[in-house]
């Protein structure tokens, strides 16, 4: 059955507000809408009762489709700064690095999500799809978001001399890096061929992220009719099966 938004903000309010799984409680208070976009996306997927999912980071989402679906979820990241909150809800929580070839699951899964964590690996997109790969069933979905390099707020970056991306470098042990790089919808297409996937839908979207600070929000509403403009968008959606043969 598929939930309603109005449902789903209520989920996520008792779920998730007021919890800190990799980033601070204002953070998620603001992200519902970006949530809710990519939540709708998944639960439309048409996956079986019995599929397996595996929520690689903060593991936000797996959390709301655990509770709200009854979705099997195992949420994995490079530390587990996240995992009390997720065993908390009875989700298991494993330990993985999608830099290494050795540190990934061992189990197989229907689903992997990967939200907004590509652009904070420092290594080309298309090796990091191979390893997730190796524990996707054939057949399986990959589903993805991420900011998009061309959006609005990196060309007012640029042009007032800011930094748009932290130092390019390798994390040391378990540290989370910031963002490492950002890519265009054309880009990240590339990087899901390049792996041997096939693209089943993808494009720019406006997520629906405010902003941390009250300024941030403001110019947000400002340039709101920027996003009519879909290379100017702030995210990338993208979903992707693995070859059956």
């Amino acid at each position: 059955m598929i939930c309603n938004k109005t449902d789903f903000e209520r989920h996520y309010k008792e779920l998730i507000c007021g919890k800190e799984f990799v980033e601070s409680a204002s953070y998620y208070e603001n992200s519902m809408t970006r949530l809710w976009k990519a939540f709708d996306r998944i639960q439309r997927l048409n996956l079986p009762p019995s599929a397996k999912a595996i929520d690689i980071g903060g593991g936000i989402m797996g959390v709301l489709l655990a509770r709200i679906h009854g979705m099997q979820v195992t949420v994995g990241d490079v530390n587990r700064r996240a995992a009390e909150d997720i065993n908390g809800f009875g989700i298991p929580f494993i330990e993985l690095n999608l830099l290494s070839d050795t540190q990934l699951p061992q189990e197989q899964f229907d689903l992997v999500i990967l939200q907004e964590v590509i652009g904070h690996l420092p290594q080309p997109p298309y090796i990091v799809f191979r390893r997730i790969q190796s524990f996707l069933k054939k057949g399986g979905i990959l589903f993805l978001t991420t900011p998009n390099g061309s959006r609005f707020r990196n060309v007012l970056y640029l042009l007032t001399g800011r930094q748009v991306l932290d130092h390019f470098r390798y994390p040391e042990g378990t540290e989370a890096l910031g963002a490492q790089h950002e890519y265009t919808l054309n880009q990240m297409i590339w990087q899901l061929e390049r792996a041997g996937m096939r693209i089943l839908s993808a494009q720019q979207y406006t997520c629906g992220w405010r902003g941390k600070t009250l300024w941030a929000r403001v110019a947000h509403k400002l340039i709101a009719p920027i996003s009519l403009v879909p290379h100017l968008r702030n995210g990338l959606i993208l979903t992707a099966q693995k070859p059956t043969d």
